[in-house]
């Protein structure tokens, strides 16, 4: 299936100069929304994965599916002051500023075995910043999924020791 058809993309927002990308049409869309979390499995399908890891916001609702798909656990890295208790945390650049995302400190164990999932891949500050907290707190990654990724951003240069799935790639900025 093409998923081109069920991911938008929005100039200046959230402000000018930002071209902000939307998947929620895939999710709105029930067999699109099945196919691609089929698609996803078969990526995943021949690695050892004890948890599936959700970047916020977007990456709770697709790492939802597949934790309940795959029957693993749903590990969320979270945006800051979202988190009681102990946690780990970690800064990044990413396209119109900065940011950090936070894990609870005693969400994965020491040598477990995640998929991180988000909604895009533009640069890959956010996804560094997302194996960061999953090494701090002992795991290993086994693959990073996208439903979008940026090419023209080039990430995925970044990333190139991961294994690495997106549904859409972009390749220029529209």
């Amino acid at each position: 299936m093409d998923y081109k058809e069920f991911v938008r993309s929005y100039k200046d927002f959230p402000k000018k100069d930002v071209l902000f990308w939307d998947f929620t049409y895939l999710l709105k869309n029930v067999e699109a929304r099945k196919s691609a979390i089929n698609e996803i499995k078969e990526f995943l399908k021949d690695k050892k994965i004890d948890k599936i890891v959700a970047i916020e916001s977007k990456g709770f609702t697709i790492g939802s599916i597949l934790a309940y798909e795959l029957d693993l656990p749903l590990v969320l890295i979270r945006k800051p002051n979202l988190i009681p208790g102990k946690f780990y945390s970690e800064e990044f650049i990413k396209e119109y500023g900065k940011a950090e995302y936070q894990i609870k400190d005693d969400s994965i164990d020491k040598d477990e075995n995640v998929v991180i999932v988000y909604d895009i891949m533009a640069g890959s500050g956010a996804s560094k910043a997302a194996i960061n907290l999953v090494e701090k707190s002992g795991g290993n990654v086994e693959g990073l999924v996208y439903i979008t990724e940026l090419e023209y951003l080039n990430g995925r240069e970044d990333l190139k020791d991961y294994n690495i799935f997106s549904l859409v790639k972009v390749e220029e900025k529209k």
